[in-house]
């Protein structure tokens, strides 16, 4: 089946940090953290949520009551180290637990937590697949925007690393770097561009579903599997090739589709083991 080609328009993008860091997680947060997100609760909030906190009351445009608006939350992590931090706490003295830290510490807390603080009464999802995460939160994005009439979809993808994250993702690939960052992206409908999201076997058959003319960004997934038929690659930010975390690829993708010509194209390869990915971008208009 081919799949179907989506039109819609980039309001706006943002990635934190802007490029891998091996910072530990208690520097990761902006120093200007303190002036976007309220201290309510954080006392319970783990580094994914608090970056996306940050992205959203930094980025998130004022809630447009015209709109259907929806939040999508791409991540393989999430919030594991909030979770992790609850049940072991639970497990040392179920007494001394809150109640207020458990909303902090589910699957979809960073997700429901968005909507909650800019008022988006659209609803929310949070999406897990693997190396596609990125494709499977664009195509949901996509799907919302085309679903109404007026509509924005707010798309976070990423991850943060907790020590049990790295050891899993050592597991599948020892000499995989991971580092923490989360890209966000704001959809609305329009004609500004036209997308096609594939989801493929392999990276070859996912880059034989590309036009020949795209310029061509690849992940680490990817890059593996293709080796010698690795086409030339856009990725003109010089993060690690190795690099884990699809949020930094996802983003230099993204700032290269909005510098496309009418008429020009991008495309992003996602893959790991079992599966693979391609998103293809098509300018209309400037």
């Amino acid at each position: 089946m081919n799949p179907a080609t989506l039109e819609f328009s980039i309001e706006r993008y943002a990635v934190y940090p802007s490029t891998p860091s091996t910072s530990a997680e208690a520097d990761l947060l902006p120093d200007d953290f303190n002036e976007w997100v309220d201290a309510k609760g954080d006392r319970f909030r783990d580094t994914f949520s608090r970056i996306c906190f940050y992205l959203a009351e930094r980025y998130v445009s004022p809630v447009d009551n015209s709109r259907e608006e929806t939040v999508i939350v791409g991540t393989e992590y999430g919030n594991l180290q909030a979770m992790l931090r609850f049940q072991r706490q639970a497990k040392a003295d179920h007494k001394a637990l809150s109640a207020q830290q458990f909303p902090y510490a589910t699957t979809s807390s960073a997700s429901t937590f968005i909507n909650i603080s800019r008022h988006i009464g659209g609803g929310n999802a949070t999406l897990n697949a693997g190396a596609q995460t990125p494709a499977l939160a664009l195509l949901h994005a996509l799907l919302h925007v085309h679903s109404h009439p007026r509509a924005r979809s707010h798309v976070f993808v990423g991850d943060t690393y907790c020590d049990e994250a790295r050891d899993d993702i050592r597991k599948q690939a020892p000499a995989a770097r991971s580092s923490s960052g989360i890209c966000y992206l704001a959809l609305t409908e329009g004609r500004q561009f036209s997308a096609r999201v594939s989801f493929e076997s392999t990276a070859e058959r996912a880059l034989k579903s590309i036009a020949t003319d795209a310029r061509v960004y690849l992940d680490s997934g990817s890059r593996a599997q293709l080796a010698a038929q690795c086409p030339p690659d856009d990725n003109g930010q010089g993060f690690a090739a190795d690099e884990h975390n699809r949020a930094f690829v996802f983003a230099a993708f993204l700032q290269g589709a909005l510098a496309l010509k009418p008429g020009q194209r991008a495309a992003l390869l996602l893959a790991d083991a079992d599966s693979a990915s391609s998103i293809e971008i098509a300018r209309h208009h400037e």
